[in-house]
């Protein structure tokens, strides 16, 4: 029994579809359709491409009955059908999907001027930065630099400098204070931004 279907009621129908009998495409479809969507579904993962699998397997088996063997089962022949169509159509919408976002020139461009913005805001930054630090003094850069830039703790500037650990905190005190006075005579409200 398949579904409630004897097989020679499938070879009945399946020989009327053959000659191209409409009641044996009925059959056909009415018997298997149900499980062809279910295992399209599984591959597809919605239901407009699962619908369109279905109904182009049918179409396929339909159009290439005359090479059906009727040694083997047509639910068997249909869903080797319906499966290689569904990875087909799944592979195809991952196809578009890739070469959508390739091709997305408009999207790469903003990506693109995105980064450009990106870059130009951190050179400014760094360029005022610089700007500033060069108006320093030469004890309060060093400590500055080796601290923020060179991300050196206190003792090890001390070691370096050749100094006490409290001359480096008065340094890096000094310096902050002059950075930010120089970084406000530079961009005034936009120091925030910084």
């Amino acid at each position: 029994m398949l579904f409630g279907k004897n097989r020679k009621d499938e070879d009945y129908y399946l020989k009327k579809a053959i000659g191209g009998k409409r009641e044996g495409f009925e059959y056909l479809v009415a018997t298997y359709q149900k499980l062809a969507y279910t295992l399209a579904i599984k591959i597809c993962g919605n239901n407009e491409d699962a619908e369109e699998v279905v109904q182009d397997s049918f179409m396929k088996a339909f159009r290439a009955l005359d090479q059906f063997r009727s040694a083997a089962k047509f639910s068997t022949w249909l869903y080797k059908i319906v499966y290689y169509t569904a990875l087909t159509k799944k592979n195809s919408k991952r196809l578009e999907t890739t070469k959508l976002a390739e091709d997305s020139g408009t999207e790469s461009y903003l990506l693109d001027e995105k980064r450009e913005i990106s870059s130009l805001i951190q050179s400014d930054r760094k360029r005022y930065i610089d700007l500033a630090l060069s108006r320093l003094g030469e004890e309060e850069r060093s400590a500055v630099t080796l601290h923020y830039l060179g991300e050196k703790s206190i003792s090890e500037i001390a070691e370096i400098l050749g100094i006490g650990k409290s001359a480096v905190k008065m340094r890096l005190m000094r310096g902050r204070e002059k950075l930010e006075q120089s970084l406000r005579s530079l961009l005034g409200n936009e120091i925030k931004d910084l």
